[in-house]
């Protein structure tokens, strides 16, 4: 009985582990009003892309990126140079990937970043982006959060397969013991 239970345990773990581990995001480098590649691991799309506060990664948005078909976007980052975010990812089955915290670097454009957010004394070096076509090439939404984004979830810790970000919801430990515990009951009834 033991045997075919572990037999069980061993069988289906990998799978479910497997399959919550597939969808990451990696952890670009962020650099004030420059444009930077985001890119993720192909899964079911749309992939909705916000910006969450990297001490608060459940917290409102900072900026909702986009809705997304492909697996990448380019983002001009409209946020002030030492901001610590993370990037969340949500698809179309609701699996989430969190990118690692990431400094955003110094630069001394400031021409994406709203007034509120430019230090004072500061003056742009150059113009933003104007009639991109490429999604999520917007500004920062100041302080209001997107109506339609809800994060769910916390950042995940592990490494990223992807990438050098985190990895979505990982499966251990804990998801093997309640599969041997369904698989107990189930070989008792």
């Amino acid at each position: 009985m033991y045997s075919t239970l572990l037999t069980v345990a061993l069988f289906i773990a990998p799978l479910i582990q497997g399959a919550l581990a597939d969808f990451a995001i990696n952890s670009p480098d962020l650099v004030q009003c420059k444009s930077s590649k985001i890119s993720w691991s192909p899964t079911t799309g749309p992939y909705n892309l916000i910006v969450v506060p990297g001490d608060q990664p459940c917290g409102d948005a900072l900026v909702e990126i986009g809705d997304f078909d492909g697996t990448f976007t380019n983002w001009v980052v409209a946020l002030p140079a030492g901001k610590q975010v993370v990037l969340s990812l949500v698809d179309a089955q609701d699996n989430e990937a969190w990118s690692k915290t990431i400094t955003v670097g110094a630069s001394s454009d400031t021409s994406c970043l709203p007034a509120a957010l430019k230090p004072a004394g500061s003056s742009s070096t150059s113009q933003p982006a104007s009639g991109s076509s490429t999604p999520g090439v917007a500004a920062a939404a100041a302080s209001t959060p997107s109506q339609s984004v809800a994060p769910v979830g916390a950042a995940n810790a592990g490494t990223n397969p992807f990438s050098n970000g985190a990895t979505a919801r990982q499966a251990s430990t804990p998801v093997m013991v309640l599969v041997a515990f369904a698989a107990a009951i189930a070989m008792s009834l």
